[in-house]
């Protein structure tokens, strides 16, 4: 199978740290071979009955998106006669039987775009299943696999007779999790129907599988995790307006962006919350009656450690669904599929502001451990990183220094040696191997960042820890258009999540509003709003369903139905 340390590494580089692998969709993609025709997961049926019916049609008025982790063989417990426990991977026949019970899914559902996670992509029997139905069933593919030799990845999958794949990019986190993410440039294919009053456009598909929360370190890496794909994003989106405009003079605009996967976090929780304070919309809690009155709730613990009792897995499951049992016993709603509009996207770039950046919300973080060290002023704050005291910092005293704060290694956040080394590069701004006091105070001005400290503290009434105040300050730092406390307007996330064009579509009791507010505003144009979202019904109600029902996963596919914006 392919190598994953063959590929490179997307922030290795401090001018470009975003610097991944660009793929256009080979012959390859479409007639994949061996290891790499790995096409991840099961995908499960979009509507709530075991009806199997399609869920998507090669009009170009929907688009219809399945995210299900599949749970690879490798990971898979298995309790055997005598008592004991095996991998599934053990059992070939068991573990081929299962993934073909997926396909048949899948290839049932036909869902335009399927984003799988936990593909066992290191299994040439179970790679080459994949291809030949995934092929068969007139579907283009990629595989992401995760770095550091994991056996497993994502796969992400389009139909050919609904979009063509422009561009395909492996998006490396390079952290201690060996975490990634996949993007596709998507456009409708020409035989797709452009006759509709509002046809499809170009799509960014994101794929994604964030780390899981071992601890409460666990949530600042995901946010980190999330920081990078945001960034990346942004820049994939300039660099492709920037060549568009120099190949047409029609005014050009940002395109909607449809992230999902397993966020291994709830819509309480604090990646969720980030996203949302950017824009995107939960698809699935958009689609639900009363969803946004809710936004206004506190930020809740994943509840998804091995220390979580069943009361704070049945307080994590409050909003009332579920999607993955894990393996604590707990059920939690941790899929999602999120849509970002382009409405929503064009603050930063009217105003100038800088991009998201995941370096940024590192420093915050780096800050608020300095402050809680008592390193309040930024003399002591340089002297900390100071080693030698010779009014200069090398890369050497840096790594330190971000290892005496707990930062790096086994129970901490996780910073991993090239993160260090893109972070000390961008903070030695003149690249003479030595960082100098004014050098440092423009990334770690701790004076500022004590501010900000108290600030989101006193704003909250934050009682729980220093790592809910950090979580905060790297999103809030993340992002200028991130408010403390991830909160987002209340009237906006209801306009977004009840979107009018989606009750035209579907008819029902609020048709006559849709037709009250039929009038968009030109910044509206390629927005795309919920038309439905749907879990297996059990699932709905949160009640993890019998093995005689769903035994295909530990986790349940979600599925979204996405329409353009009239």
């Amino acid at each position: 199978g392919r190598d994953p340390r063959a590929l490179q590494p997307c922030f290795a580089r401090a001018r470009r740290p975003h610097a991944a692998r660009r793929r256009t969709p080979p012959a390859s993609s479409r007639r994949p071979r061996g290891d790499d025709a790995a096409v991840s997961s099961v995908s499960a049926r979009a509507t709530s009955s075991s009806s199997a019916a399609s869920t998507s049609a090669p009009d170009g008025t929907c688009l219809t998106v399945t995210t299900f982790n599949v749970l690879a063989p490798c990971y898979k417990r298995v309790k055997q006669p005598d008592g004991t426990t095996a991998m599934e991977a053990s059992d070939r026949a068991t573990a081929l039987d299962r993934q073909t019970r997926v396909l048949d899914l899948v290839t049932r559902l036909n869902s335009t775009c399927v984003c799988l996670q936990e593909f066992w992509h290191a299994d040439a029997a179970t790679a080459e299943l994949y291809a030949t139905r995934l092929r068969r069933a007139g579907y283009t593919f990629h595989v992401t696999p995760r770095t550091g030799n994991r056996p497993d990845g994502l796969l992400t999958a389009v139909r050919d007779d609904a979009f063509e794949v422009v561009e395909t990019r492996d998006i490396l986190f390079n952290d201690c999790g060996d975490r990634v993410a996949t993007l596709m440039h998507l456009r409708p294919s020409r035989g797709a129907d452009a006759s509709s009053s509002a046809p499809l456009g170009d799509v960014l598909l994101v794929n994604t599988h964030l780390l899981f929360p071992h601890n409460s370190n666990s949530t600042l890496i995901r946010l980190r995790e999330s920081f990078k794909i945001l960034e990346y994003l942004h820049e994939y989106q300039e660099t492709a307006r920037g060549a568009l405009a120099k190949s047409t003079s029609a005014p050009t605009r940002r395109l909607p962006v449809v992230m999902c996967g397993d966020f291994n976090g709830t819509s309480r929780g604090a990646v969720a919350r980030f996203l949302s304070s950017q824009g995107f919309v939960s698809a699935f809690e958009a689609s639900r009656p009363g969803a946004a009155a809710a936004d206004d709730a506190p930020i809740e613990p994943e509840a998804q450690t091995a220390g979580a009792t069943k009361d704070e897995n049945r307080n994590a499951a409050r909003d009332g669904w579920i999607s993955h049992l894990n393996h604590h016993g707990e059920c939690v709603g941790v899929d999602h599929v999120f849509v970002l509009n382009p409405s929503r996207q064009s603050a930063g770039a009217d105003n100038n502001a800088p991009p998201p950046s995941w370096k940024t919300a590192i420093y915050a973080m780096i800050q608020a451990k300095m402050l809680e060290r008592g390193l309040g002023s930024n003399e002591r704050a340089f002297a900390f990183f100071d080693v030698d005291d010779d009014r200069g910092i090398t890369k050497e005293e840096f790594f330190v220094a971000v290892r005496m704060l707990d930062l790096t290694g086994e129970g901490t956040p996780g910073l991993v040696e090239s993160e260090m080394a893109v972070l000390y590069e961008d903070c030695d701004k003149d690249g003479d191997g030595r960082v100098d006091f004014g050098e440092f105070i423009r990334k770690l001005d701790v004076e500022t960042m004590e501010s900000a400290y108290r600030a989101i503290r006193k704003s909250q009434d934050i009682e729980e820890g220093p790592w809910d105040v950090v979580g905060d300050l790297m999103a809030t730092a993340a992002s200028p258009t991130v408010l403390a406390g991830f909160t987002v307007d209340e009237d906006e996330f209801e306009e977004m999540a009840f979107d009018s064009s989606a009750d035209e579509r579907l008819g029902g009791a609020n048709a006559t509003r849709a037709s009250e507010r039929s009038s968009e505003s030109a910044g509206a144009r390629g927005d795309l709003a919920v038309a439905s979202a749907t879990l297996p019904e059990p699932m709905t109600r949160g009640v993890w369903p019998a093995p005689e029902e769903f035994d295909l996963s530990d986790h349940g596919p979600l599925t979204a139905v996405l329409v353009p914006r009239a």
